[in-house]
């Protein structure tokens, strides 16, 4: 069997509670090599747990979550650094280090605690910067710059430390819209090249629909659908989980859904 159709990600009866309130329940997922995968619904419907369950900072209260089939709580987390780099929605930085620094401590996984740094760790991180457009501010520091640019610093790191599966949370929040599409462009480039899987929690549809092969529709902490773009964002779907009637049109030169309310 060919490695590649074999998941990468699984999720076997997964449920997850805070404070004995339910917000995932009986999730069985299976993620595949080399896909884009989007994971949207509306608010409190379990898409930033998902991505803290498959990444190992929550645990499920009942079922198993597995990356490369093993289980995640089994994996050392110094390796599973090697395996998962994760973008949040908000990150804050107490300490008021200089971007070059920043992009850099996605290398610490790999340095040699006896050898230190070496060439290629200053060469990636660099190269993760001019990826993502953050070059030409290296030398300054966090407190200093935009919140767009903050994101795009955040990408940046989680680019340098050269996962096999990125994770990100709400990755376009803070960009403007060039930037939100250039950056989406420069996500799809890296999943070709070196990633093998890329799951992005979106709540800009539209932008779902542009960046990602499958869709994960979540309503009240389950499963509504998984699909493709065209397969998830129809009217009856979106009708049924957000609670409103979308108007869905088919962009002129991607074909794909793209929703105006």
């Amino acid at each position: 069997m060919d490695i590649d159709s074999k998941p990468i990600v699984s999720l076997e009866g997964v449920s997850f509670s805070y404070n004995s309130q339910p917000v995932l329940q009986e999730i069985n997922l299976s993620l595949f090599p080399g896909k884009f995968i989007g994971i949207i619904g509306p608010n409190g419907s379990g898409k930033t747990t998902m991505l803290k369950l498959i990444s190992g900072i929550l645990t499920p209260q009942k079922g198993e979550v597995k990356v490369d089939n093993r289980n995640v709580r089994t994996i050392p987390r110094r390796e599973m650094a090697k395996i998962i780099s994760m973008v949040p929605q908000e990150s804050y930085v107490a300490y008021n280090y200089k971007i070059k620094e920043i992009v850099f401590m996605g290398r610490i996984p790999y340095i040699n605690q006896w050898k230190g740094e070496t060439i290629p760790d200053y060469q990636i991180s660099y190269d993760a910067m001019e990826r993502t457009d953050s070059l030409g501010y290296a030398e300054k520091r966090i407190h200093q710059i935009s919140g767009g640019e903050k994101q795009r610093v955040q990408i940046a790191r989680a680019l340098a430390q050269t996962p096999r599966i990125l994770m990100l949370d709400e990755f376009t929040s803070h960009l403007d819209l060039s930037y939100k599409y250039e950056i989406s462009k420069i996500l799809q480039d890296a999943l070709k090249k070196e990633l093998k899987c890329i799951i992005s929690v979106f709540h800009d549809l539209n932008l779902a629909s542009f960046c990602s092969d499958q869709l994960i529709l979540l309503n009240k902490g389950r499963i509504e659908t998984i699909g493709t773009p065209q397969e998830v964002i129809n009217e009856y779907n979106l009708k049924k989980v957000y609670r409103t009637k979308p108007y869905i049109i088919q962009h002129p030169e991607l074909s794909i859904p793209q929703v105006i309310m």
